[in-house]
């Protein structure tokens, strides 16, 4: 599902490993807006977990990790991005 600006700009900082409250300061919002955004990513997506909006935004080329940071997670992962 298409994600807006603001809400792609939140799951690449997310996926950097930023949590809420140094992505409110970056972003110059409240931490309460970044849990809502937050929120509508995970829906959106259909997935639960900060772990699973990192290996999206890795998936959609948003962002570069290390080799070895998300291999775990995107082994289990890689049926459900088929189907997003």
């Amino acid at each position: 599902m298409h994600l807006s600006e603001k809400e792609k700009e939140v799951a690449i900082l997310i996926a950097q490993g930023m949590k809420d409250v140094e992505i409110a300061q970056k972003l110059y919002i409240s931490r309460r807006r970044v849990g809502e955004i937050v929120f509508r990513i995970k829906d959106k997506w259909g997935i639960f977990s900060r772990v699973e909006i990192g290996i999206m935004a890795y998936h959609f080329g948003w962002i570069f990790p290390p080799e070895s940071a998300l291999e775990v997670e995107m082994a289990g992962m890689n049926r459900r991005l088929t189907h997003v």
